[in-house]
């Protein structure tokens, strides 16, 4: 090796021997400004989407075949609707379903009357016609002047909107007769007893899932006779089997039921306390409750209305048909200063004899969970 001249041995100055070294007297940074922990070309990258895949070491490695879910969702076979209705063993579960065809996707974006289905956060420049009829003026509106306004024209005959306490369509469950006669012949159903809904569902003679709100409706498919007499309070029941259930010597009973009534009809242990029953709502009165063609259970009530006291009637003026003495203001001077008295003495409680709710907590809607299953 050619050895330097020792003169010539230090051509630099110390100042610049130290940019030399570097190492010592720099961070690594300095010198790698893309260091970063350990890495000498760390950039961010998105994580997942370009992961390559797993990489065969050897052409004798080859990576092993193992199934993902991924592969199960992606690439088996779905079975056609065909399929499915053939084997009701393939739908195991409703996410085995998949959406119709024509479904695209959810709704992403705004629809915009004349002008179409137009991006979230897209520009307002594209719809021309659409935002010129925005900036003009509010049109005015079309008074009815001259002509008989249009709500006169047509009676309001019934209630309708929300207004009216419309439940909607009443779809009951079946209970074929046939399928009673069998329950009461192989000693599920006890002859001797009412038959409610409680009945059926836990002599096992329907499914929980088909009970749904309003309740059952008894039919008669082909069955030409009902042999022993039985009672029956029910939702509702076709005429024909109303007509067999009565030839019989039986009854039928159609009891209205509220959706929370249903409830408290089928677990009657998670509902302790009893309260007071109002009387359902005005429709359900006329449609069912006080129909005696479909022997609603108000309608004999409704009947024989007369034959009874009114209910808020005292022991002394049970003869009226109402009360007269119903009031619930003074009407008096006399009377005046009695309930003055009998607010300052008591409470303020009105001048009838009227008692205060003391059970006030325990109304329908919270009644339900107040104390716990017996």
């Amino acid at each position: 090796m050619m050895q330097r001249t020792l003169p010539l041995a230090r051509f630099n100055l110390y100042g610049s021997l130290k940019e030399y070294v570097g190492f010592e007297y720099h961070p690594a940074t300095a010198m790698f400004p893309l260091l970063h922990s350990n890495n000498l070309l760390a950039k961010s990258r998105n994580n997942w989407q370009d992961f390559e895949g797993r990489k065969a070491f050897d052409e004798d490695h080859s990576l092993p075949v193992v199934g993902t879910k991924l592969n199960e969702m992606t690439e088996n076979h779905r079975f056609s609707s065909f399929d499915m209705h053939l084997n009701p063993q393939l739908t195991d579960s409703v996410s085995s379903l998949r959406p119709t065809e024509e479904y695209v996707g959810m709704r992403s974006g705004h629809f915009m009357n004349h002008f179409g289905w137009t991006k979230i956060g897209g520009s307002w420049r594209y719809g021309r016609s659409y935002n010129d009829k925005r900036n003009q003026y509010a049109l005015g509106t079309w008074q009815e002047r001259k002509m008989t306004p249009r709500f006169m024209l047509a009676p309001r005959v019934s209630q309708s909107g929300p207004g009216a306490r419309y439940e909607g369509k009443l779809r009951y469950s079946s209970v074929p007769l046939a399928k009673l006669v069998w329950a009461f012949d192989s000693g599920r159903l006890n002859k001797n007893e009412v038959i409610t809904a409680y009945h059926l569902l836990q002599s096992g003679v329907v499914a929980k899932r088909e009970c749904v709100w309003p309740g059952f409706a008894i039919t008669c498919g082909s069955v030409q006779s009902l042999p022993y007499p039985v009672h029956f309070e029910l939702q509702s029941a076709t005429p024909r089997a109303i007509k067999l259930i009565e030839e019989a010597g039986g009854s039928f009973t159609a009891g209205y039921l509220t959706g929370e009534g249903m409830l408290q009809e089928l677990e009657p242990e998670q509902f302790p306390l009893f309260v007071d029953q109002d009387l359902p709502q005005r429709a359900h009165i006329e449609s069912n409750a006080a129909n005696p063609k479909k022997r609603g259970f108000l309608s004999r009530w409704y009947e024989d209305e007369a034959k009874y006291a009114h209910p808020d009637a005292g022991r002394r003026m049970a003869h009226y048909v109402k009360p007269p003495q119903d009031r619930d203001f003074p009407t008096t001077i006399e009377e005046l200063d009695i309930v003055k008295h009998q607010q300052k003495w008591h409470l303020n409680q009105s001048g009838t004899g009227t008692v205060l709710p003391w059970h006030s907590m325990n109304t329908h809607d919270q009644l339900r969970r107040s104390a716990g299953a017996l």
